[in-house]
């Protein structure tokens, strides 16, 4: 039976890149290809940014012969990203999940049942943190030199290494499963957690170019208070180097870890994921029905998913509460990400090179939020349930992109706002700014719609697999980052030389017009092969 269940967690795993979530049969070769590479390019892009700050540690902590703490302190941040990332998918996986019903139904023991969600939440900390200890170990040989103990070594930790994340993810993932199955506002509990963790994460991951200039200039007191404070990563960093006894030591310290969580969890498991009391229990009050339109309702309907589900909000529509913490910081600091140190880096006035990054940046926040590449696949298996409403297709589909349009548009106007008045934009920019954003903001929701449309996911055990793991929703990201990315790449070539042909005001009009022109083509498709893929689904 383990053996079974190990099976299914490894396929539902797999099959992000083999089956096709829509009828589940197998991809095309080229298809799965095509998702790995793309996986990779996501992976690589922010492997490099740990390879940058490996590089930046790993030659001045090894000439002094502090490469152990180099190994732990990076050791320690893969923990980190390990556990931010998993933390909230742990709670989903492990007593959210939609087969966990079927499974404690069967003749199955529920210390199997947890045990292959743990694997499952394993892979997915592994990939995590593989991110900052390959790029950490490859960086240290490259300054180091290559011995075999060593080598040896860092290969078993990177497998060793996600089993204290995991261990800890599962833990707390335990702990805000038994709160929320007492509250009565469970989601907006977690919606609170979930957004005070990653707004902590960005603060720290805003100071980091402090942090290292610290470790670099203290670093024999750093690696001191880590032989205290963080023993376990420093004999990692140990263990690292080659040292046998240490990697005993790390291997039984992490391993012993993860099964006292095993153990505890296992006792309390079944009740805990099938324990649902903080549900308030409806009572029938006779009052007059209120009537609205369709696309009111269908509306209504897509805003309260979106807002009592944590991870379909928190995931989807991030860029709407940083629009908020952005709006703040300028209007604290008086500048953004340094803008005033790009002025001079290309031709024309300072105003107009103002302008055009603002532009940017305001249109920066669309490009995190993904509601409507996720609103068809979250319909899953009761999607029969919304084809039988008296709405036409089109209606159906018009609301999913109307509701990104206005959770993405409404912080973008704030922010375009803010930007007008902080960096005292001229008229030209104050008026066209707006529109400009609300331009791209429907851009991003037509085209993530389209791709949701051609790469639904609607099978799935948790609604964190049809935000997060989707093709449409990677998909719909990257294209919106290419989107902006690409007239900003134009815009720089050549230390601004494009601006010597055309004017930083006719390249904003040129920009919002092959926009809008992308806009009106997308949204053409949608209305007829778009409805067409809809009502095939």
């Amino acid at each position: 039976m383990l053996k079974a269940l190990l099976k299914k967690e490894l396929i539902a795993t797999a099959s992000f890149f083999l089956l096709n979530r829509k009828d589940g049969k197998r991809r095309s070769p080229m298809a799965a290809l095509g998702f790995a590479v793309l996986m990779v390019y996501a992976f690589g892009a922010v492997g490099a940014s740990f390879w940058l700050i490996a590089d930046t540690l790993c030659e001045p902590l090894v000439t002094v012969g502090l490469d152990w703490a180099y190994f732990a302190l990076l050791g320690a941040i893969a923990t980190s990203l390990g556990i931010v990332g998993g933390v909230f998918a742990a709670k989903s996986k492990l007593y959210e999940a939609k087969d966990n019903e079927l499974l404690f139904a069967m003749p199955v023991p529920s210390w199997m049942i947890l045990f292959t969600r743990m694997l499952g939440l394993y892979v997915l900390t592994f990939f995590f943190e593989a991110l900052v200890f390959v790029p950490t170990a490859i960086c240290y040989f490259t300054v180091a030199g290559v011995s075999v103990l060593s080598v040896l070594f860092c290969a078993l930790i990177l497998f060793i290494l996600p089993l204290f994340a995991v261990a800890v993810c599962c833990l707390l993932g335990w702990l805000i499963a038994v709160i929320t199955a007492r509250l009565p506002a469970k989601n907006i509990f977690t919606l609170a957690l979930s957004i005070v963790v990653f707004i902590a994460y960005f603060f720290v991951y805003s100071k980091v170019n402090d942090y290292l200039n610290y470790v670099l200039m203290h670093g024999e007191a750093v690696g001191s208070v880590m032989k205290t404070v963080l023993y376990p990563f420093s004999q990692l960093g140990l263990a690292a180097k080659g040292e046998p006894l240490p990697m005993l030591v790390f291997t039984l310290m992490f391993g012993g870890l993860f099964a006292l969580s095993y153990l505890f969890l296992a006792k309390s498991y079944a009740r805990v994921a099938t324990t649902n009391r903080g549900e308030r229990k409806m009572k029938y009050k006779e009052k007059n029905a209120r009537t609205m339109s369709a696309t009111n309702a269908l509306l209504r309907k897509e805003a309260l998913r979106l807002f009592k589900t944590p991870v379909y909000l928190l995931n989807a529509s991030l860029g709407a509460v940083l629009a908020l913490v952005l709006c703040g910081y300028a209007l604290i600091e008086g500048d953004i990400f340094g803008l005033d140190a790009y002025m001079g880096m290309l031709g024309g006035e300072n105003s107009d090179i103002k302008g055009l990054l603002a532009t940017a940046l305001a249109c920066m926040i669309a490009t995190m939020n993904i509601i409507s590449a996720a609103s068809v696949s979250l319909e899953g298996e009761t999607l029969w349930l919304v084809k039988s409403l008296p709405a036409t297709s089109w209606q159906i589909l018009r609301a999913k992109a109307l509701l990104h349009v206005l959770v993405t548009g409404i912080p973008s106007l704030l922010v375009c706002a803010t930007f007008s008045y902080v960096f005292e934009l001229e008229l030209f920019y104050i008026l066209l700014l707006p529109v400009f954003s609300l331009v791209f903001v429907c851009l991003t929701a037509t085209s993530g719609l389209a791709l949701n449309l051609k790469f639904p996911s609607l099978r799935w055990t948790s609604e964190a697999a049809a935000v997060k793991q989707s093709v449409a929703s990677m998909l719909s990201m990257f294209a919106s980052i290419g989107m902006l990315a690409l007239p900003i790449i134009l815009l720089f070539i050549k230390d601004g030389a494009l601006l010597s042909v055309c004017t930083a005001k006719g390249y904003f009009l040129i920009c919002l017009g092959v926009y809008a022109i992308a806009t009106a083509g997308i949204t053409v498709w949608l209305k007829k092969r778009g409805v067409k893929a809809w009502e095939r689904l």
